[in-house]
């Protein structure tokens, strides 16, 4: 038999009183997809056979010590050629291992039942100093180094939220190599998604700072008080939350319909969870969100995991008290689901229930998440305009208004950046090479605005895609541009003292760095101002 460098294990997890929860991450390094493959290994520990993507066998040893034997299974039972699957499994400590803390190999695997075979009717097998593995149907045992990379610090136009820290001793199935079953990072793209549901409501655009800082204040956190870049990482895991539950219909609310729309946006189609959305949401916002443009981001916020980066429990655990028999921690799970992905509430990997959050009333749960959305009282009544079928037409219109505050006349009369009507923020994010700019335009006069639009310069250039804004460039002399932004589709009307958000992407034409925040000074040339048309 001769020794396959074919797969490659790495063990983690985390230990709890008188158990723990290990997770494997078996990663294929050869160039063709392994079929019906095998691990084995000896413990001192019993395993729960009620595991996830792999089969156990026991086979119990001399001195208290269990030889197991983990094939794949269903989902995990193929391994694509150069790809990771993460399979595992609970357990009962054979020895002690603590209270808390994170499972390793050393503390899985017992030295004493090191083995270097395999099963003869395996084609080929390797042997590691504390384990053997074997795979079939291999024409080629060629291997070569697979270590896991870091998860980038960005995703595409989107910010990951591990760019403001990561706790890893509360990962659960949310590291980068345990993203499975079609769970996503927590991103940026949240924000959006989570302005464009306040936006159906009425209510202005706001940054994960506000949202961050909101949390802070009502008891939603592990700590009194903000650390490092806490305020951004719980504003955006919140607003995730928000996003991910805060169009439900009060009327139509039940735990199980976040537990069905999680898993049919990672794993089935765009058009169910729309179906779902008309079904179960407030009436127009399937509609809002379709002619926004704002569909993909709502998609793609369903599908992250709240447990990724471990914030969920290093940040916004949470201890508000609820209803007496539970705290913000356990309502946070409802979005969390089990490994099968059928059931809302469930409690990390353990697949049982987070049982406080089962004994709080379905209103105060909803009303919970609303309160996210509105940055309100989390245990009051919220979002109540929309709590009623038809307080919101299904699309958007346009109301006719008088003449535009800047007429066209008139252009050198238009205010600046800190002038009426208009006032204009600029925030975003950097990363590599470019970064995503928001503007939070504000109509600060009597009456609404509509086809507004501004105009600057900057040494950057547009790239990609926009949202609420039509981006037209001219190249000015040398690397300068001329920017002309005007609103457009759901951006082309702004109300009377209310703000919108909108966007685009740009290829940076000067270093910004890698990753932070995106400014005012940034985004402009030297000497330009935000200037409305």
């Amino acid at each position: 038999m001769t020794p396959s460098e074919s797969l490659q294990v790495s063990i983690g997890g985390d230990i709890w009183w008188g158990g723990f929860t290990a997770n494997l991450a078996i990663t294929n390094s050869s160039n063709q997809a392994l079929e019906d493959w095998t691990i084995s290994f000896v413990s001192r520990h019993q395993l729960d056979s009620n595991a996830w993507g792999v089969a156990i066998e026991s086979e119990s040893l001399d001195n208290g010590l269990i030889r197991y034997t983990l094939t794949g299974a269903d989902w995990g039972s193929r391994i694509p050629a150069g790809a990771t699957i993460n399979v595992g499994f609970n357990g009962t400590q054979g020895s002690d291992l603590g209270r808390d803390g994170i499972l390793t190999e050393q503390m899985l695997v017992s030295e004493a039942g090191l083995s270097t075979s395999a099963d003869s009717n395996r084609d080929s097998a390797m042997a590691m100093d504390v384990m053997s593995m074997n795979a079939a149907g291999m024409d080629d045992h060629a291997g070569h180094d697979h270590s896991m990379h870091q998860h980038a610090a960005s995703s595409g136009a989107y910010t990951d939220i591990n760019s403001w820290g990561s706790f890893h001793g509360s990962n659960h199935n949310s590291e980068h190599n345990e993203l499975v079953g079609g769970r996503t990072a927590i991103t940026t793209e949240a924000l959006q998604a989570y302005n464009g549901l306040r936006a159906f409501a009425g209510l202005e655009a706001v940054g994960i700072e506000t949202v961050g800082e909101w949390a802070f204040a009502n008891g939603l956190t592990n700590n009194s008080q903000a650390w490092g870049d806490d305020t951004k990482g719980v504003g955006l895991w919140y607003a995730m939350q928000g996003a991910k539950v805060g169009w439900i219909a009060d009327q139509a609310y039940n735990p199980q319909i976040l537990a069905d729309i999680q898993r049919t946006a990672r794993l089935g189609s765009q058009n169910d969870v729309m179906g779902m959305v008309r079904e179960f949401g407030h009436e127009g916002f399937a509609d809002y969100i379709e002619q926004s443009g704002l569909k993909e981001s709502f998609i793609n916020t369903l599908k992250m995991e709240p447990h990724y980066g471990g914030w969920m429990h290093g940040r916004t655990h949470g201890f508000l008290d609820i209803e007496g028999v539970a705290i913000a921690h356990d309502i946070n799970h409802l979005t969390v689901l089990g490994w099968d992905q059928n059931q809302p509430f469930m409690n990390d990997t353990f697949d049982w229930p987070q049982w406080p959050a089962l004994d709080v009333s379905d209103q105060t749960v909803i009303n919970y998440y609303q309160g996210i959305v509105a940055l309100g009282d989390p245990l009051a009544q919220n979002l109540e305009a929309l709590s009623s079928p038809g307080a919101i037409n299904q699309e958007p219109q346009t109301t006719p208004s008088p003449r535009p505050i800047f007429p066209e006349a008139q252009p050198d009369e238009a205010d600046l950046l800190t002038g009426e009507p208009l006032d204009v923020e600029v925030s975003g994010d950097l990363w590599w090479g470019g970064f995503t700019a928001s503007l939070t335009v504000t109509n600060q006069s009597e009456q609404q605005l509509d086809n507004w639009s501004v105009s600057f310069n900057s040494n950057h250039r547009f790239y990609g895609e926009s949202w609420g804004v039509d981006v037209v460039t001219e190249q000015l002399d040398g690397e300068l541009y001329r920017y002309e932004l005007s609103g457009v589709d759901w951006g082309s009307s702004i109300g009377a003292g209310q703000s919108m958000t909108v966007g685009f992407n740009a290829l940076a034409g000067t270093e910004l760095g890698r990753s932070g925040a995106l400014s005012e000074a940034m985004l402009l040339s030297a000497g330009s101002e935000i200037t409305a048309l």
